[in-house]
């Protein structure tokens, strides 16, 4: 049975990231340990850090961001967090002491009967699932022979048992051939969405290849045309663009008469450093996973402070025409950002602006590019986003 094309915008079904209007996405690398060895990893993880935030300094982590931002989607991630010895104490924690979305990113090989059972009683109820391929590619992306059929075998048994699970499956070159094989599984296994993460190249990543602008484009017309007919919510992410692409693919087939839903949707774009912030293992904050700019550590003050008081932060907030000095999107007046700005730029010495295809986009404040792309391919938080497919010198190559 196909989802409903009128829930395509809503906030649930979306999830959170460049493609959300949630109030924010607060995620912890709680480990670096990991029993893979994939060809994207953003943390190059295998091995513990030796100054891997405590469980303690974990809570307090936890806790301070509930405190702050009130209930935003929290999400443990890795390395692999089942590995983390403390985890369903810390799950625990959360979902006791605060009333924020609590979610897990995990590779799913340690997801046993035991394991399940833990995270349920814990109050863990759905977790996302690493799939970047089925069989063989699966497993040649993530390092390790044999490690699909193993997470093929706890997907089913965690249907059986309760935990909903959502596929994170980061699309490249290396399987892109694979969306269609991927989806099928989805649908075969019962999840909930499949977040497509387009490749960004950095960490263990940063020598293979973004797909191109016109890549980037068939597969979000692949995904829309499959959505009609899938049960499952197909989310393109790391690639802010595509929600604009849905909203004018739909606005035009409402027009024409092939569908009777009518997007009524106002995106917002990359949320990082925004309303997404990322903390490592040891308590470093960067703007998003993909993003590896120290812009501070959780240990060194106030928590606020750090995230909305950060120069690189207000920054993008006045590059994308949002007040640099508030948590979240919230727009001011073109006089008002005039003056913003050249203050900034005062106290700060640089100008807060987006720079390339970005920089001249009628988008910025939809869109704004991906600033894990700009970061991965210029070294620059403000570059631009060289995948995107709604600009015309992208897909021609111009930028």
């Amino acid at each position: 049975m196909a989802v409903n094309l009128e829930y395509i915008f809503d906030n649930d079904t979306v999830g959170t990231g460049c493609f959300s209007y949630m109030p924010g996405e607060f995620v912890w690398a709680c480990t670096n340990v990991c029993n893979l060895k994939c060809k994207h990893c953003s943390l190059d993880s295998g091995k513990p850090w030796p100054d891997e935030l405590t469980t303690e300094e974990g809570k307090k982590l936890i806790y301070d961001i509930w405190k702050y931002f009130g209930p935003v989607k929290f999400a443990f991630t890795g390395g692999e967090p089942l590995m983390r010895e403390d985890i369903y104490d810390l799950i625990k924690f959360a979902f006791e002491k605060t009333r924020m979305q609590i979610v897990m990113a995990t590779n799913g090989t340690l997801l046993t009967k035991e394991n399940i059972r833990k995270l349920l009683d814990a109050g863990m109820w759905r977790v996302g699932v690493s799939i970047d391929g089925v069989g063989k590619k699966h497993d040649e992306l993530r390092g390790v022979p044999g490690c699909f059929d193993e997470v093929y075998k706890n997907l089913k048994l965690a249907k059986e048992m309760g935990l909903r699970f959502q596929f994170h499956s980061t699309i490249s070159k290396l399987n892109v051939d694979e969306v269609p094989k991927i989806i099928d599984l989805a649908e075969e296994l019962g999840a909930y969405r499949i977040y497509f993460v387009l490749l960004i190249t950095t960490g263990r990543g940063k020598n293979l290849d973004d797909l191109t602008p016109e890549e980037a484009k068939k597969l979000a017309e692949y995904l829309y045309e499959r959505q009609k007919t899938s049960s499952v919510w197909l989310k393109p992410i790391c690639n802010p663009c595509y929600t604009l692409f849905l909203r004018e693919k739909m606005k035009k087939d409402y027009e024409e008469g092939k569908i009777n839903v009518y997007p009524r949707v106002k995106p917002i774009g990359c949320p990082a450093g925004i309303t997404r912030f990322h903390f490592l293992p040891n308590g470093d904050i960067w703007p998003c996973a993909y993003v590896p700019m120290k812009v501070g550590n959780v240990r060194e003050g106030d928590l606020y402070e750090l995230l909305i008081n950060n120069p690189y932060f207000k920054a993008i907030k006045l590059a994308r025409g949002y007040h640099p000095d508030k948590y979240g999107f919230e727009e001011v007046d073109e006089e008002t950002l005039k003056k913003l700005k050249k203050e900034f730029k005062e106290k700060y010495g640089f100008e807060p602006e987006l720079k390339g295809i970005c920089g001249e986009c009628e988008y910025k404040k939809e869109c704004g590019g991906c600033r894990a792309r700009a970061y991965a391919k210029f070294g620059d938080f403000l570059a631009e986003d060289v995948t995107c497919y709604i600009n015309e010198k992208a897909l021609n190559g111009d930028n």
